[in-house]
């Protein structure tokens, strides 16, 4: 020991000046690393300059997706507060602080657009389900289809219904054959009303709030032929906004008694908007082989239609050499292109997806006009900003979301594949071809992944051959399905639009069987149960993030991806779920390829419908099978284990005590009275939770845990939520 303890810890000593001075080296080293990475993010924040106001919708967006994720509703002072008190950030902060207050501000500002909308559309709702009763008010609008006509009516009376009560708008159906009156007449019909129906499952898709915002108070069916209330006064606007409608409603009837079938109907919901006369066969045909942007008035019929008229014109013009040497023709096909394409936006009755592409389509042609840069995300930008702050109900609206993510996307990749094209490129008729099926397929792919994540936020679906059926689709609109129907257009004054209306319809029939076949192979859609949240917010900001940057660090936006598909993977679908007048409840099969057994298979086949979606199933092949058959069941009701746990459905009162006292759970579809309500061990839900607190839905995990939650819950109380 006494020789070997020095050596010890002379080598002690070396390891130590080792370490020392491999630390002095790392310091230096460590510092100059510093110092390059500085550098770099000096340089690419150089890069990004003039970028910053790509970031303001966002921050718009996600203000008034904060006031909408609130579960009650704020003072109507505090988005002002929160402007003023941001704008005086804004002033006191330095260089390095004034971008955090601009975000800080444009944040306020949409949450405040958003306060003050909610307060402008504020408008009576019913509150309970009423029996038949006259309803006399002014028809604003009419959804036809091959059984039904939708009718949207601006309410002056309810019988029996106070004037301060009184709902602004009623949505009805009409399923008579008698129909005599046009948009803008007073008319009398008898209907029977309810409030607009609140989600089927927490989290699932709000028509009471989308109802809110168009001021509709209450749905329901008409029970006697609608009659025209002759002399009655109209006002200026009204009168305007009649003569729209009924131009609408007059050129789609026209559409499809020049061209009958699924083609003519195709085609009147592209020019018109209208798509009642569309059957579910070819809307699930066009959804599956991912050709549903086909049916929206989107950018690309708003393109085409636009740029149809721009280049024609500006062609025609070019030929007239006087004209073409002495006169800004260029600008003169812009002007009439931006006139056309205003036209278009009144006929198609001025959707999202619509609305967003004329003001782009607007912005481009007057940047033709003033001699600017007609194509770059700013427009984008400028676009959402206008929308956002007019309508920021839209942050929720999955058209809005799927068009300005498509968008967004395409132009993102459209410069970055600009700065790279060779400029010594061939222009020979082959190059040329093969350029248009390269960016065709391209165009594809990045809309598709764009939109591929709200697909499965709010759809649960995706189709994943829509890149085959969108190459061979596409082109058949573009060149053949709307310069047919603009051409009809021009034609209809005369009479000779007939032929040009079959020749379009006769496109969309070939893009309906390119669908039918897609749609039909094996493994063409992917479904998913109900997302979180915070998944696709994660998805968006990254996406943002990869698309609105400029410089390599943009590729940290693909860090989502792994952190959205870790949220998603770690969500449980329910097991159960029960409707909101608690009268029927369903149950989850997870075995096989999936499917739900309810207590009475009948009924709630909208809510079913749902359920299977919320749950990953595909609401199209997934069974819906009789409760009766998968689980033990007697006079008073059935008994299945689910992981473990005990689940009893109780359909008499009679055997309440018993189900309490073996069950872990028990759905009573009645009233459950206090003592026997108090006395029951098993977690609880009968018809007066679902009264009050809406649809529930019921997971059990791995581990036994049992979660119950409510719609009422999800929503809190807000304007739209009758809570």
């Amino acid at each position: 020991m006494a020789t070997t303890e020095p050596t010890a810890k002379a080598a002690d000593g070396r390891i130590f000046a080792g370490i020392q001075r491999g630390l002095s080296g790392a310091v230096p080293a460590g510092k100059a690393l510093a110092a390059r990475a500085r550098r770099k993010f000096g340089d690419w924040s150089a890069a990004e300059t003039g970028r910053l106001a790509l970031w303001v919708p966002v921050a718009i967006g996600a203000g008034a997706g904060a006031y909408f994720a609130l579960k009650t509703e704020p003072p109507l002072w505090l988005g002002f507060l929160l402007i003023a008190a941001s704008a005086a950030l804004w002033r006191r902060a330095g260089d390095r602080w004034r971008m955090w207050a601009s975000a800080l501000f444009f944040l306020s500002l949409g949450f405040t657009a958003a306060e003050c909308r909610s307060a402008v559309v504020k408008a009576p709702v019913i509150a309970r389900e009423l029996s038949p009763r006259e309803v006399t008010g002014r028809l604003l609008s009419v959804e036809e289809a091959p059984d039904s006509r939708r009718l949207l009516i601006a309410v002056s009376s309810i019988d029996r219904i106070e004037t301060a009560s009184l709902p602004r708008r009623i949505r009805v159906t009409w399923r008579g054959k008698d129909f005599g009156v046009l948009p803008g007449d007073m008319i009398r019909l008898r209907a029977g009303l309810s409030p607009p129906g609140a989600p089927v499952a927490p989290g699932a898709y709000d028509f009471a709030r989308a109802a809110y915002f168009e001021r509709i108070g209450a749905v329901g069916f008409v029970v006697s032929t609608p009659q025209r209330i002759e002399g009655a006064p109209r006002p200026l606007g009204a009168r305007i906004a009649a003569v729209i409608e009924r131009a609408r409603l007059t050129l789609a009837r026209r559409i499809f008694e020049k061209a009958h079938g699924e083609g003519g109907a195709i085609v009147a919901a592209v020019v018109t908007g209208k798509r009642g006369e569309i059957s579910e066969r070819a809307e699930a045909a066009l959804r599956d082989a991912g050709l549903a942007h086909l049916l929206a008035i989107s950018g690309l019929h708003m393109g085409l239609a636009t740029g149809l008229i721009f280049f024609s014109l500006r062609l025609g013009l070019a030929l007239v050499e006087p004209l073409a040497l002495r006169y800004p023709i260029k600008k003169w096909a812009a002007a009439a292109a931006l006139l056309s394409g205003f036209c278009y936006l009144l006929l198609s009755g001025g959707g999202w997806s619509a609305r967003r592409a004329f003001i782009m389509s607007s912005i481009m042609f007057i940047a033709i006009l003033a001699d600017r840069r007609a194509l770059s995300l700013r427009n984008v930008a400028v676009a959402a900003t206008i929308i956002l702050l007019m309508n920021p109900e839209a942050v929720l609206h999955p058209g809005f979301q799927m068009s300005f993510a498509a968008v967004t996307a395409l132009i993102a990749a459209y410069e970055w594949a600009s700065s790279r094209a060779d400029p010594n490129r061939s222009f020979s008729l082959f190059a040329k071809v093969k350029r248009y099926a390269v960016g065709l397929a391209a165009t594809d792919t990045v809309a598709a992944l764009a939109t591929s994540p709200y697909s499965f936020f709010h759809f649960h679906r995706a189709a994943l051959y829509g890149l085959a059926a969108n190459v061979t689709s596409v082109p058949i609109m573009g060149f053949l399905v709307m310069p047919a129907a603009i051409g009809a257009l021009i034609l209809m004054p005369f009479g000779l639009d007939g032929f040009m209306w079959r020749v379009s319809a006769g496109g969309v029939e070939a893009i309906l069987a390119i669908s039918e076949k897609v749609a039909s192979q094996p493994g063409a859609i992917a479904t998913t149960g109900a997302w979180p949240v915070s998944a696709l917010v994660i998805l968006t900001l990254g996406g943002l993030w990869l698309c609105l940057q400029k410089a390599l660090w943009r590729l940290g936006g693909l860090i989502a991806l792994p952190v959205a598909f870790m949220l998603i993977a770690g969500v449980m679908p329910p097991a159960i779920f029960v409707t909101d007048d608690g009268e029927n409840a369903g149950v989850v099969i997870e075995e096989g390829e999936g499917a739900l057994a309810l207590v009475n298979p009948r009924r709630d086949k909208f809510s079913a419908r749902v359920w299977k979606e919320y749950a990953g199933l595909d609401a199209e092949r997934a069974e819906t099978r009789k409760l009766k058959d998968i689980a033990a069941c007697d006079a008073l009701g059935c008994t299945i284990t689910l992981k473990g746990k005990s689940v009893a459905f109780s359909e008499n009162p009679m055997g309440l005590a018993e189900d309490c006292a073996r069950a872990d759970i028990v759905i009573a579809l009645y009233v459950v009275d206090g003592s026997a309500w108090t006395g029951c061990r098993a977690r609880l839900i009968d018809r007066r939770s679902a009264w009050r607190r809406g649809a529930h839905a019921v997971w059990i995990g791995n581990d036994g845990e049992i979660r119950i939650r409510t719609v009422n819950g999800k929503r809190g109380n807000r304007p739209w939520s009758g809570a």
